[in-house]
């Protein structure tokens, strides 16, 4: 009988803890925004790029697992008006504007994703970025946005505030006078931040804005949205692990800047 009343109390501690665990999830789940760069297969093994084969793959691991799909403006949206997005939600981004994000942008459509660009202003048109047409085409599909990724890609937490605000508030200024649409969402360079360019994304009038990992705390700031770096291996359990809504739960935050 003792044998079983210890058996029962390690069962009923071992509830507890499950539940409580559980519960702790819960009130914790972060929408994973997923961070893509390039579809550069040659650059796989040294840089922040995805094969065109792997991104279809985890693309089609995202439709097959009943994943929903938002777009990041309204993902920020519910964010503002204290709405609680739904589970299994995933937002996908891409940084930088280059050339092969038009490959990235056909694919998307084929699956009917949404995605967000970000785009260097100033480098629109050079070699290895989109060109505006490029970007125009990309906007085609209604389910497709672009971003600010400041107008020359400057590390904001050494700039001056003159910088700062050409960086940001002058990017969005100039992407809508190309694009003729709104510029919502901003993205900072390499993810590095502080309170003064916090304040300048603010005042420019954005909806919000992603980082990295990087954040003064894990309390979640719209001005300071973690993203989750997608590789080339990312398959599988690691891609699922990635898309649970907990993975930023196990990551130390970095200093943003």
């Amino acid at each position: 009988m003792r044998k079983l009343q210890k058996i029962s109390i390690i069962a009923g501690i071992l509830l507890i803890v499950v539940i409580g665990y559980a519960g702790y999830l819960r009130l914790h789940y972060e929408v994973p925004i997923l961070m893509y760069h390039s579809l550069d297969a040659s650059r796989v093994d040294s840089y922040a790029a995805v094969s065109p084969e792997h991104f279809r793959e985890q693309l089609q691991f995202i439709k097959q697992g009943g994943y929903k799909v938002m777009p990041l403006e309204e993902y920020c949206s519910m964010l503002k008006d204290g709405r609680k997005p739904p589970r299994k939600s995933v937002v996908i981004t891409f940084d930088d504007g280059h050339k092969d994000n038009l490959a990235a942008a056909e694919l998307l459509e084929e699956f009917g994703f949404p995605a967000t660009v970000f785009i260097i202003a100033n480098k629109l048109g050079r070699p290895g970025y989109l060109s505006r047409e490029d970007v125009k085409l990309i906007l085609r599909d209604e389910h497709m946005a672009i971003g600010s990724h400041t107008l020359n890609e400057v590390y904001l937490p050494d700039a001056s505030e003159a910088v700062l605000r050409r960086e940001i508030t002058g990017s969005r200024k100039k992407l809508e006078e190309i694009f003729g649409r709104d510029i919502n969402t901003f993205s900072y360079t390499i993810g590095g931040f502080n309170e003064v360019a916090l304040r300048e994304v603010q005042d420019a009038g954005y909806i919000c804005a992603c980082t990295t990992n990087r954040g003064y705390d894990r309390k979640p700031n719209r001005f300071a949205l973690r993203r989750i770096k997608i590789n080339d291996g990312d398959t599988g359990f690691g891609l699922m692990a990635k898309l649970s809504g907990h993975y930023n739960l196990f990551r130390k935050p970095k200093k943003p800047y």
